[in-house]
């Protein structure tokens, strides 16, 4: 059995009992950590928590470290005289074998330096394209960047969510300990939802902000008058005003709705009642919605920047366009069979490639032949 340690400032939001907003890597590192636990590992989490946070009863016996004050100190010069300290000090006393990072940033390098200090283990899981290519170095700074790079290098271990983010680490770090390993996925109940869902509205789910291509979202709402569309989320941090206009103009449209943001308990129940999820992403590492839809037997209208490994393409699992218009001329020629064959394909690839114990596996499987402190036979021998 090994310990790790999970760093996540976000995931308190899905841990407690009234939920807030959060981003897919949130999710995904909630899904590591029921599988961590099933697999009888200890877990423990570091993040934004207080003596006035309830848990859910799932995440009860889960230990929280809690993080720094993040209103203490002088901007800047407080990552030096108090962060910092803090952070080495909780990681000290915590003890872990492994710390895991959900999202690779500045902070980075901080936690890899920190790990590196105290022989801990660190991962480093990639949860997007475009901080591994031009994409990063144009919206950061160069000094950002540096930090980034020298962060990822100094980790233990890389995690990426596919191909290309792989062949972005070996051609940056041909020597790193890296490997391709799908998000986990943890379904409580599968057989409760509805096998038809023909007849359904078409789903989008996400933080609005500039990366979810709202202005796409518009114009495809806009040509496809007769389809329902129900559009679930919540505003981001410092929204851009594009995001904002579209968003305007969207509620001005009479096929789109607005259920608001939606709890963990609720997104399944709206994916499964919806006959597509649509994602307009200008790019993603794995959106775990496509994951929860599928789970549930929708399939997934994507764009072409939206197609990891080309799994929706390989496996049948939606529509992956081009344009709104080759979007309108797909979606009009779509016989029910196919569309049924794409719904049971759904279920079908979730629960043989993501499912959250069988990734775990993978996960511990890897870490037993590189660093050997997890001496069970079972993820010795356990399915790469």
């Amino acid at each position: 059995m090994a310990r790790f340690l999970i760093i996540d400032e976000k995931i308190i939001n899905l841990m407690q009992v009234n939920e807030k907003p959060c981003g897919g890597a949130a999710v995904q590192t909630y899904g590591w950590i029921l599988g961590l636990i099933d697999e009888g590992q200890e877990v423990l989490v570091m993040t934004k928590a207080d003596d006035k946070t309830v848990l859910k009863e799932e995440c009860r016996n889960i230990r929280i470290v809690p993080m720094y004050d993040f209103n203490k100190g002088i901007r800047w010069l407080r990552w030096i005289y108090y962060r910092l300290p803090y952070t080495y000090k909780k990681i000290k006393a915590a003890k872990p074998d492994y710390i895991y990072s959900g999202i690779a940033g500045w902070t980075t390098l901080l936690l890899a330096m920190t790990c590196r200090m105290l022989h801990v283990k660190y991962i480093q899981r990639i949860s997007s394209d475009a901080h591994l290519d031009k994409r990063f170095r144009d919206t950061y700074s160069a000094m950002h960047h540096f930090i980034l790079y020298w962060g990822l290098r100094m980790s233990h271990h890389i995690l990426c969510q596919n191909n290309y983010q792989l062949l972005k680490i070996k051609k940056k770090f041909p020597h790193k300990s890296a490997i391709k390993i799908f998000n986990p996925h943890y379904l409580k109940n599968p057989g409760e939802f509805n096998n038809d869902h023909s007849g359904g509205y078409i789903a989008w789910l996400g933080i609005y902000r500039q990366a979810k291509g709202l202005k796409l979202l518009y114009q495809i709402a806009s040509v496809l008058k007769h389809e329902q569309f129900m559009v679930a989320g919540k505003t981001g941090a410092n929204c851009d005003e594009e995001t904002l206009t579209y968003l305007e103009k969207l509620q001005h449209l009479p096929n789109v709705a607005f259920p608001g943001y939606l709890e963990r308990t609720q997104v399944l129940p709206f994916l499964a009642k919806a006959k597509f999820l649509l994602n307009t992403s200008y790019f993603e590492g794995f959106s775990n919605t496509f994951l929860e839809a599928w789970a549930v037997g929708t399939p997934v209208l994507s764009t072409v920047n939206v197609n990891p490994d080309s799994i929706i393409s390989n496996h049948n699992l939606g529509i992956v366009y081009n344009e709104v218009f080759d979007l309108c001329r797909q979606h009009a020629t779509l016989s029910r069979e196919l569309y049924q064959l794409m719904s049971e394909n759904a279920r079908q690839y979730v629960a043989h490639y993501h499912g959250y114990r069988i990734v775990t596996r993978q996960l511990l499987s890897y870490l037993s032949k590189t660093d050997k402190p997890i001496t069970s036979s079972t993820y010795l021998n356990a399915p790469a």
